[in-house]
Formats: structure tokens, C-alpha cells, sequence
């Protein structure tokens, strides 16, 4: 059903013709809006029948479509008397310059290419309606016959026809050309844009790296300022061990001393009672010596990671504060079954186990504990090595258990805590030896585990 859009009496009248009614109803609000009445036939065959009877000022036609494609609708036009001089306009994708040729022996007036733009339509269609050509018809040439890509055109069109379609040709080629044009410089812009962006991202991610180099290397150097503090802590703390451990032995130099001079006074003095008595000494002044031996070792750095038994670790420990836990009447129960041998550095090792002691020996006196105990193990989890240390001390508040691994985290009175001890026990097992400490409360105090 035709559809028309009436503007006024002396409005032009257009007929489209296309099968696409997507396309032929963006057509027919263009042309509305610009004061044409429009007809819409969806084929050639229906186009033809409506040509005939409504005798339109104007026909656009699509090329392809069914029944009657556009060129064999423009040749039967063109063959009927009463519509001869309709004109015609062709759409089409040029894509071949065949078409050029179709629309010639076809005896289209003009041709406009799709997708095309609303101005260049408007113009075509008001220079054919206002007959502002740009050539005037002459006598006919006759009958031209053209053989393109193996195809025979036998064209009959006059030489201005010819030319006006060579025009369209021209000016289609010189649209396309400008709109290439616009799309290249478009293109320039947007390469220039990008370049821009791209060197400004690359100067962004630059400085961010350099940011990032720069806080890795102060927070390295953080590191090493707060294991200095941690060895210097841990160094305050052993010296009151080496009093504990030299203070019976000293004692009893003392009284081997003072036994010899009243041996003498009183007369009881003799030789194998001399000998006697400085092998004992000699035994004390050799325990003295290793005492301060072991010290040393424990304070000279590991130069290279070693794999080491934690079980002999952990005794070696114990036996360097083993005066330390006698004297505050501290119970140590040692349970060692065979454990996978430890990658990594044992004097660092050994650090994270006496943070870990010396801090329970702190919190037994903090709470007064009347039997104060602690429980070592050292076993096998799932081809791990576990080395577990609990007390008795009441445990840890459950509002702080999760912040004791925090950096200059103390619950002790200012000057007793740095709050660096158990934050570097846990760098030293997951970050130097990729293992994982961690706290718990479990029956009348707290639990550290050690797995590695």
C-alpha cells in the first residue's frame, strides 16, 4: 500500500522502491522532512503497476531485489511510451564499475552509491526535479556496444545521458575521496592522541616504578634496621642468660676455693684431695668456656641457608637459657620425635624459638603463675617439619591475638617490649625459610606452631 507524506499541491511526488522496509522507511522520513510526497513499492513489479498509475515525479529504486531488480525495472520504464522520461535514480554499492555500465544500458538518469550521505541524495534529487542538468540532450549517437569482463552492453543512451552519468560517477568518486580524506586525517588525530597517551602512560608507569623501587628499598632497609633491633634486644636478653648460666658454676668455683684453704688450716689437706678439687674446677671453668662459646655461635650471622635438624635446634636453645628457666623455677618438657631437616639459617631459627620462650618466661611473671611449664615438641605433619611451644600462662587476649606479628606491637610496660620480636620470628620462618607461624590459645595459655 502506498503511503504518502502530503506537504502541499505543488509538492513533488517521489516513489521508492526498495524490498527493505528499514531502509525505504529512513528514506521516506528524509524525503518527508523536506516537503516530498512519498510512495513506497517494495519490488519492481509493484513499482512498475505504481509508476503507471500514480505517474510519479521522481523514482529511487534500489538495484537488488526480488521479481525485478532496479535495472530491468529502469529498461521497462524506459520502453513504455507514457513513462519514457520518468527519471530514475539508482541505488547501488558500487562495487564494480559494471554497474556504471548496467546503469547506462539500463538508461538510469542518475546513480547514487550506498551508504550514502542525506545532502548528496537531496542535491541529486532536486537538480533532476528542477532539470538543472549539466549537459543538454542532442541528436542520439545510436547504439553503442561495450564488452567488460567477458559481458556484452549494448548501451542506446544520448551523449549528454553518458556524460551526466560520468558526472555522477566523478562526484560519487569525489565523495568517497573527501570522506577518505576526513578519515585519514580523523585516523592522524587519533594516532596522535594515542602516541600522546601512550608516552604519557609510559612516563605514569615509569615514576610508578621508580616509586615502587624506591619503597622496596626503604622497607628493605627497614627490615635489616629491625633485625638489628631484634639482635639487639635478643643481646640484652642473653646477657642476663650468661649470668644465669655462670652464677651456680661461679658458686661453686667459690666453694671448691674456700674448701682447699680450710682443708689446709684444719690439717685435712693432701694431695689427692688438691687433685680432686681442681678437676672439678677445671670441669666448671670448661663448662664456663663453652657457655660463652655457644653465645658467640649463636650471635655470628649464617652466611648461607644449610639444612639443619630442628630438633638439635631446639636443644641447643634450651641449653643456652637452661639457667635463665631454673631460676624462675620454669619446667621445660621436651617431646622429639624424628622431623624433615630444615632449609634455611639455624642461628635464625634459634632467635624465633627464644622470642617465642622468652616471652612465655614474660608472661609467667607477668600472671604469677604458681607452676609455670612449658611444652616443647618437635615432629612430622604432612612431610613438614613442626615445631610447636606451649605454656601455661593463662594465653593471649583474643582482642590483640591478632595483632602479636604487627611491627612495634607490645602489651609489656614502655622500656620491658620493643614489639619487634614475634614480627620478625614470623619474616624469619615465611619469608627467609617459606614456612608459616602462628598463635593460638589452646587449654590454660597460648601455643606457637612452626611448620616449615
Amino acid at each position: 500500500m502506498e503511503q504518502l507524506a502530503k506537504t502541499g499541491s505543488g509538492a513533488a511526488s517521489i516513489l521508492i522502491v526498495d524490498d527493505s522496509p528499514t531502509q525505504a522507511k529512513l528514506l521516506e522520513q528524509v524525503l518527508g522532512a523536506h516537503g516530498y510526497r512519498v510512495g513506497v513499492a517494495r519490488n519492481g513489479s509493484e513499482a512498475l503497476d505504481k509508476i503507471l498509475e500514480r505517474r510519479p515525479d521522481l523514482v529511487i529504486s534500489d538495484i537488488l531485489m526480488p521479481e525485478m531488480d532496479g535495472f530491468e525495472l529502469c529498461r521497462r520504464v524506459r520502453a513504455i511510451e507514457e513513462v519514457s522520461l520518468t527519471p530514475i535514480i539508482l541505488l547501488t554499492h558500487l562495487n564494480d564499475p559494471a554497474d556504471v555500465l548496467h546503469s547506462l544500458e539500463a538508461g538510469a538518469d542518475y546513480f547514487v552509491s550506498k551508504p550514502y550521505s542525506n545532502k548528496l541524495l537531496l542535491s541529486r534529487i532536486a537538480a533532476v526535479l528542477q532539470g538543472s542538468r549539466a549537459c543538454r540532450s542532442g541528436d542520439a549517437d545510436g547504439e553503442v556496444a561495450v564488452q567488460y569482463r567477458g559481458k556484452n552492453y549494448r548501451i542506446q543512451s544520448s551523449c549528454a545521458q553518458t556524460i551526466e552519468l560520468l558526472l555522477a560517477t566523478y562526484e560519487l568518486a569525489a565523495e568517497k575521496n573527501q570522506e577518505l580524506l576526513n578519515a585519514k586525517q580523523l585516523l592522524s588525530t587519533l594516532n596522535r592522541e594515542l602516541e600522546q597517551r601512550v608516552q604519557e602512560r609510559t612516563a605514569a608507569l615509569t615514576q610508578e616504578t621508580a616509586e615502587r623501587l624506591q619503597a622496596m628499598e626503604e622497607l628493605r632497609k627497614k627490615d635489616e634496621v629491625l633485625m638489628q633491633q631484634s639482635r639487639q634486644a635478643a643481646l640484652g636478653e642473653m646477657i642476663g642468660n650468661i649470668a644465669h648460666q655462670w652464677r651456680q658454676p661461679l658458686n661453686a668455683v667459690g666453694l671448691l676455693v674456700q674448701d682447699l684453704t680450710l682443708s689446709y688450716e684444719y690439717g685435712n689437706f693432701s694431695r689427692a684431695y688438691l687433685d680432686s678439687s681442681s678437676k672439678k674446677i677445671m670441669q666448671l671453668v670448661r663448662h664456663m668456656s663453652q657457655t660463652i662459646d655457644d653465645f658467640r655461635n649463636f650471635f655470628t650471622p649464617d652466611k648461607q641457608k644449610s639444612e639443619f635438624d630442628p630438633g638439635q635446634v631446639v636443644e641447643r636453645t634450651l641449653a643456652l637459657i637452661e639457667g635463665a628457666l631454673a631460676d624462675k623455677g620454669i619446667k621445660v618438657e621436651v617431646e622429639a620425635s624424628p622431623a624433615p631437616a630444615i632449609n634455611g639459617h639455624p642461628n635464625e631459627f634459634s632467635q624465633v624459638l627464644l622470642n617465642i620462650v622468652n616471652n612465655a618466661m614474660d608472661a609467667f611473671a607477668e600472671h604469677r603463675c604458681d607452676a609455670p611449664r612449658l611444652k616443647v615438641r618437635v615432629w612430622t605433619e604432612k612431610g613438614k617439619a613442626v615445631v610447636s611451644i606451649g605454656d601455661n600462662a593463662g594465653g593471649i587476649a583474643e582482642e590483640i591475638i591478632g595483632r602479636i606479628f604487627e611491627p612495634y606491637f607490645t602489651t609489656k610496660e614502655q622500656g620491658k617490649g620493643t614489639g619487634i620480636g614475634l614480627f620478625m620470628a614470623k619474616n624469619i620462618v615465611e619469608k627467609s625459610m617459606n614456612g608459616r607461624l602462628t598463635a593460638r590459645n589452646c587449654g590454660a595459655g597460648a601455643e606457637f606452631r612452626i611448620e616449615v
